[in-house]
């Protein structure tokens, strides 16, 4: 064999029949993910707010439920009876702020003083020394108290106004007290655990049940550098195969994550959101599976973009 023909069967083996040197590439810029691994999306421990005795848990294992659902209830007694006293004081308050008798009652009692003073003067113009002095000043201080038994009055009226707010205020916080002792979910998904039961006391931060989502999983795993590039394949397409019973079922995602960072080997770790499916009430993808999984890196598409350019 000429040294010619020597070298270019070297060239064919070690980028093999289609001229291609990648070889983690399949047909159609299909890469196989490596190291791959189910992991959750949203998985939630859901935790007491308040200290007090669990009362009720509405929810077994297993079971699905919706965002604000309630999942449990803890006792709420104290602060029952905490917001009747709180919703008393503000009905009290409400009602010295929504009446104004006394500022009417001073400005009409201020009016008579100032009238009678005013009748007196006139009465001295007309027969001098007709009313003493003395008399006419006693006469035009009463005038001026009552004028300042308004201003009272109308700052009496305006501070129960501030106070009925305060009282609002006391009543919305107790009503806080008591939603913190319901608990609700916070997302569509499926109790996995349920840690406390009725009559457990618990503390703040004490967990109450575990909730997970699984219509949609991540699938991690990594790529190698030198079988294609990470701006190759963030936001492409992938697809999950996994072996259930006797049947291999496929599911669709694409990339959401490429570390920034390479590993042993020339890896970077990529993440997939992948769309799961129920079979007779039983999700198919698990936490802790390790499916197969390949991406769609669109080299192709990518070598055409930069051959237009």
């Amino acid at each position: 064999m000429s040294a010619s023909l020597w070298f270019l069967s070297v060239v064919l083996v070690l980028s093999g029949p289609d001229g291609d040197d990648s070889p983690g590439r399949r047909t159609n810029n299909q890469f196989e993910v490596e190291e791959t691994l189910v992991t959750l999306i949203d998985e939630i421990d859901v935790a007491a707010e308040e200290a007090g005795l669990v009362t009720e848990i509405s929810v077994r294992e297993g079971a699905e439920v919706k965002s604000g659902e309630k999942l449990a209830q803890i006792n709420d007694s104290k602060a029952q009876a905490a917001k009747k006293v709180a919703k008393a004081e503000h009905d009290v308050a409400l009602a010295e702020a929504t009446n104004n008798i006394s500022v009417r009652y001073a400005e009409a009692a201020a009016k008579v003083a100032e009238y009678d003073y005013r009748a007196h003067f006139e009465a001295n113009k007309k027969a001098r020394a007709a009313v003493p002095d003395v008399e006419l000043k006693k006469l035009l201080l009463t005038w001026h108290k009552g004028e300042l038994e308004t201003e009272k009055a109308q700052l009496e009226f305006d501070v129960a106004g501030l106070t009925a707010k305060v009282k609002e205020a006391s009543v919305e916080a107790a009503e806080d007290d008591i939603k913190r002792r319901q608990v609700f979910s916070r997302i569509d998904g499926m109790v996995m655990d349920v840690y406390k039961h009725p009559n457990e006391w618990v503390n703040p931060g004490d967990r109450l049940l575990r909730l997970v989502r699984m219509e949609k999983v991540k699938v991690e795993g990594r790529l190698t550098i030198s079988d294609v590039y990470p701006t190759q394949v963030k936001g492409r397409p992938v697809t999950v195969e996994s072996r259930i019973g006797n049947r291999t079922e496929r599911f669709q995602g694409k990339i959401v994550f490429v570390a920034p960072e390479l590993g042993p080997g020339g890896k970077y770790r990529v993440i997939a959101e992948v769309e799961n499916r129920e079979d007779r009430g039983a999700w198919l993808l698990l936490k802790g599976m390790r499916p197969s999984m390949t991406v769609d890196a669109g080299v192709a598409a990518d070598t055409a973009k930069t051959k237009n350019r």
